[in-house]
C-alpha cells in the first residue's frame, strides 16, 4: 500500500513538474514579469507601433503610457475606443477590454495620482456600466487606482485617499501556474508560437511594424488606438447574439440588467462632479448596441437597466453641462447590422460618425 501511495505522489508530482515548468516559460498572461510590457511602452514612447503580443498586462501599459505622457485628451473605456480614429489633437486612448465601472474609475485614477489631469476627458460609457458587479474591475494591476480615484471624488482630502495606492495588496496570480486550465492556455500559445519564441527574450518577442504593414495585422498605436479590427459577417452576428439570447445569460448582462447599481451610480456622478470641479470639459459617449441584441434589450423587462441607464447618465450629463455623444439605441443614430466589425464592436468610419451624434433633447 505504501509503495502505491508513493507511486501515485512520484506521479502527481512528475505531472505537476510539468505542469508548472510549461506555465512559467510560456505563461501566456505574463504573469511572471513586466519585461514585455516595458518593452512596449518604450517602443510606443518612441514612436513606434508595436504588434500585439495577444495577452499582455493592459493596465500597466496604461499606467506607462500616461507617466510618461502629457496629453490634452484622454479617451477612457472598454475595447470600444480602440478603433475609432478620433479626431482631437494630442490625445492618448486608454481602452481595457472588458471595462467595468471600476476599471474606468481606475483609468482616471491613474491621472489623478500624478495631479496631472487633462483638458478634456472623454469617457466611453458601455451599456452595463451601471449594472451590479460587486465594486470590482477586471484589471487588477491597477485596481488600487480605481479605490483611490472612488475616495478622491467622493469628497476624501488627497492624502487620505493616496494612502489607498501604498496598501499592499497580496498578488495570487503565482497561482496561476498551478493550473491546469492555464496550463492548456499555455500549451495553446506555445502551439501557435513555438518553442524558441516561448523561451526568448521579451525584446525580442515584442515587434515594431511599419504604418503600411499595421493595417494587415493587430497593433498598437503610440495613440492607444489599436489596428486591424476583423470583420464578421452579419449572419455570423446575428447567430453569435441569438445563442446568447436563447442561453438567457448575455455577456456582460448577465440573466438580468432589471435595475440600476445605485452604488455604481453614485460613484458614477462623483467622478463626473469631481472632474468638472477640477476644470476637465468631460465628454460622454455612449456606443450604439447591435440592432438584434438592442431589440432584445428593449423587449424584455430583465434588462430594463441599460434604458434606465441612458435615462440616468443623460440626467446626470444635464446637471453638469456635459454633452453626451451617440446612444445605445442603434436605431436613433442610424447604426445597422452592416456598420458592426463584430457583435460587439463598431467599425472604426462608423465609430467616429457616430461619437458626432448629439441626440436632440426635447
Amino acid at each position: 500500500m505504501k509503495k502505491l501511495i508513493f507511486k501515485c505522489v512520484l506521479i502527481a508530482a512528475f505531472v505537476y513538474a510539468i505542469v508548472i515548468s510549461v506555465n512559467i516559460i510560456a505563461d501566456p498572461a505574463n504573469i511572471a514579469g513586466d519585461d514585455m510590457v516595458n518593452e512596449m511602452a518604450g517602443r510606443l514612447l518612441a514612436g513606434e507601433i508595436v504588434a500585439s503580443p495577444g495577452d499582455y498586462n493592459e493596465g500597466l501599459l496604461q499606467k506607462i503610457m500616461l507617466d510618461a505622457g502629457d496629453p490634452d485628451t484622454v479617451i477612457i473605456g472598454s475595447s470600444s475606443v480602440l478603433y475609432i480614429p478620433w479626431e482631437y489633437d494630442n490625445y492618448q486612448v486608454i481602452g481595457l477590454s472588458g471595462a467595468y465601472l471600476w476599471d474606468d474609475l481606475a483609468a482616471v485614477g491613474l491621472l489623478d495620482a500624478e495631479g496631472d489631469l487633462p483638458e478634456r476627458v472623454v469617457i466611453c460609457v458601455d451599456p452595463w456600466i451601471l449594472r451590479t458587479d460587486q465594486g470590482v474591475g477586471h484589471h487588477d494591476s491597477i485596481a488600487e487606482y480605481g479605490r483611490f480615484e472612488a475616495a478622491l471624488s467622493s469628497g476624501v482630502p488627497y492624502e487620505e485617499a493616496a494612502m489607498i495606492l501604498d496598501e499592499k495588496k497580496t498578488d495570487d496570480s503565482w497561482k496561476e501556474f498551478l493550473s491546469f486550465s492555464y496550463f492548456q492556455s499555455s500549451v495553446e500559445y506555445i502551439g501557435k508560437w513555438g518553442w524558441g519564441y516561448a523561451l526568448s527574450p521579451a525584446e525580442e518577442k515584442i515587434r515594431s511594424i511599419s504604418e503600411a504593414d499595421s493595417e494587415s495585422i493587430p497593433c498598437i498605436l503610440p495613440d492607444g488606438r489599436h489596428t486591424c479590427l476583423g470583420q464578421d459577417s452579419v449572419a455570423k452576428m446575428d447567430g453569435d447574439v441569438n445563442w446568447y439570447i436563447e442561453s438567457g445569460h448575455i455577456d456582460s448582462f448577465g440573466e438580468e440588467f432589471a435595475s440600476l447599481s445605485e452604488d455604481n451610480a453614485g460613484f458614477f456622478e462623483d467622478l463626473i462632479r469631481h472632474l468638472t470641479e477640477e476644470g476637465v470639459t468631460v465628454e460622454l459617449y455612449l456606443p450604439a448596441m447591435y440592432p438584434v441584441l438592442y431589440d432584445h434589450i428593449a423587449s424584455s423587462e430583465l434588462y430594463e437597466g441599460v434604458e434606465l441607464s441612458e435615462i440616468r447618465i443623460r440626467e446626470m450629463a444635464s446637471r453638469y453641462g456635459i454633452t453626451v455623444h451617440g446612444t445605445f439605441n442603434p436605431h436613433l443614430s442610424g447604426i445597422e447590422k452592416e456598420d458592426f466589425a463584430d457583435w460587439h464592436h463598431i467599425k472604426p468610419e462608423k465609430g467616429i460618425e457616430e461619437y458626432h451624434f448629439i441626440l436632440e433633447q426635447s
